[in-house]
């Protein structure tokens, strides 16, 4: 389970290892549906980070190929958790809310180099750096 700053940082460097990681096929990397328009909101500042011209023309491209890695979940398969989620988010960053509920409906971990996630307890957190050490062995 993926937050935005993770698909952001993807996007913004296309062959970075927030992307790669996402693309190895490794993992079963969840999405919520809500999280695409927070996603949409930052599209022109992704596209004026992009580094290359070309990557800038590609925005499109470059989200439908990570898209393919990713399942995408429908807000009606965790709607169930999004009280107790805002419950606990209200007053971190309630914007976050989608993916703390869609975390606790599956049960999963968040993704996320994003500290707020860091002040709840009941789901954990991993940063890519925890990533790359558990699973490729090396650090970030």
């Amino acid at each position: 389970m993926i937050d935005t700053n993770i698909l952001i940082s993807a996007l913004i460097k296309d062959d970075s290892t927030t992307s790669k990681i996402i693309k190895s096929g490794i993992f079963e990397i969840y999405y919520p549906e809500d999280g695409m328009f927070e996603l949409k909101k930052y599209r022109d500042y992704i596209i004026k980070k992009r580094k290359k011209a070309l990557q800038k023309k590609s925005f499109d491209y470059a989200l439908s190929f990570l898209l393919e890695s990713i399942i995408v979940v429908p807000s009606l398969l965790y709607e169930d958790k999004i009280r107790e989620a805002y419950a606990i988010m209200k007053d971190i960053d309630e914007k976050d809310t989608p993916f703390l509920a869609l975390a606790l409906k599956l049960q999963c971990p968040i993704w996320s180099n994003d500290s707020d996630f860091e002040e709840q307890s009941l789901v954990e957190v991993y940063k890519t750096s925890y990533i790359l050490r558990k699973f490729f062995g090396g650090s970030k």
